[in-house]
């Protein structure tokens, strides 16, 4: 009989969510993300099944209760109970966007569905054939907001051959995360686990060999900022250690692709590098359709024609329809012109006169990142008091005033 365990780690399926950040027009892309995460969900289980896992675990945020969808919550019970019928428990604890105060439906699960305690950590026994072979612990958010550190509530006790912990948290302060159950790897050895399933950060990967922790990510991923694979773990556990597989669950991929304009002269010769660009992506996406962002990069010949107005709102709505009527499609999101005038610099900054002037001034304002900083601040304090809008978040203050630069001197040398 096999002595360890084999089982799946999954996290913040977020079923039936809605995305964020993409203007998904095209009905078929529409319809595509409105379908993918309960697709991840039905590859979950049928992973689970294919496998032969002994269990499942859903480290938090199944559902999304703000959004009140009884299809989220109809989609989990058909999955669940094809697990019972497989004779494959599920333990899942509650996260932040599925606290045990939020919204449910209520509908019965069967028995082989643990869903942990809020007020302790409990402590739940995977038997195969009548021998206890692996403890699984977890505990569930009570509500939205859970400040306290949950990992120092979880205890191993004597005499369990394997033991796993389940918990939604930011082990680490992860930046860019809410700082839910914050808690410490320190913490996590403390409670003497075999493996850690975590959940919260949507990123999949082991952030701990001792003891091995690791984050499932999301099972699909929710907006642009959650490129390439997404899926989860299927875990081999036994006395001698810890191996875990990541598997893709998602059904369409993100990604931002960067196209170098350097050595592109037209707008023609631009579309050509996103069309290789885009299908670079398709080839690497294992048949999945892709949602890209562009973002058109470095000192072109082609900067001018593409500053005009609406020549990159053409051009991306070209690029977009030639991506869609490909056998597997990309949806192209946006196009961002970030491209620079094909100027020489050095010999600009030796010229007398106001185009020298401007190079040297910029130049000696980036040398000093805290003082550029508080210039650009400065300077956009007056429009902002009057905008509902922040500056573009990816382009850092000394971008900003390279920017500036270059828009001073396309404007200079433009028709002479």
């Amino acid at each position: 009989m096999r002595r360890g365990v084999r089982f799946v780690h999954a996290s913040d399926l977020h079923l039936d969510a809605a995305f964020g950040g993409v203007d998904a027009r095209d009905e078929r892309v529409a319809a595509a993300l409105t379908r993918s995460t309960l697709e991840a969900l039905e590859r979950v289980v049928r992973l689970c099944i294919d496998r032969g896992a002994d269990f499942l675990v859903l480290a938090g945020d199944v559902f999304n209760s703000a959004d009140r969808s009884l299809r989220a919550e109809l989609a989990f019970q058909k999955a669940v109970r094809r697990l019972d019928e497989a004779a494959i428990a599920t333990f899942v604890v509650r996260g932040n966007h599925d606290p045990a105060d939020g919204w449910s439906a209520g509908l019965e699960l069967p028995p082989s569905v643990v869903v942990f305690s809020s007020g302790e950590v409990e402590r739940r026994e995977v038997v195969r054939g009548g021998e206890t072979v692996c403890a699984v612990y977890g505990r569930s958010f009570a509500t939205r907001q859970v400040t306290e550190n949950l990992a120092r509530s979880y205890r191993r006790a004597e005499g369990d051959p394997l033991a796993v912990a389940v918990l939604h948290a930011n082990v680490g302060g992860r930046e860019g995360w809410d700082d839910y159950a914050p808690c410490t790897v320190a913490d996590l050895r403390a409670a003497n686990m075999d493996y850690w399933a975590l959940g919260h950060i949507h990123q999949p990967g082991r952030i701990s060999d001792d003891p091995p922790a690791v984050y499932a990510g999301s099972t699909q991923g929710l907006d642009p900022s959650e490129e390439g694979a997404r899926g989860c773990f299927v875990v081999e556990l036994d006395e001698t250690g810890v191996l875990e597989e990541f598997v893709e669950t998602a059904s369409v991929r993100w990604r931002t692709l960067v196209v170098v304009a350097d050595e592109l002269t037209s707008i023609e010769e631009v579309r050509a590098a996103i069309g290789r660009a885009c299908e670079e992506t398709r080839s690497e996406s294992g048949g999945r359709p892709v949602l890209v962002r562009i973002r058109l990069e470095g000192r072109s010949a082609a900067h001018a024609d593409l500053a005009r107005p609406g020549v990159v709102s053409d051009l991306e709505e070209a690029v977009r329809e030639e991506q869609l009527a490909r056998e597997t499609w990309i949806w192209v999101d946006r196009i961002r012109d970030l491209t620079r005038p094909a100027l020489d610099l050095e010999a600009l900054a030796a010229e007398e006169g106001l185009r020298g002037d401007i190079v040297r001034r910029a130049a000696a304002r980036t040398e000093d990142a805290e003082r550029v900083r508080d210039a650009v601040e400065e300077a956009l304090a007056p429009i902002l008091a009057q905008l509902a809008v922040r500056p573009d978040p990816d382009l850092a203050p000394g971008q900003v005033v390279e920017r500036a630069r270059d828009l001073c001197l396309d404007l200079l040398t433009d028709e002479g």
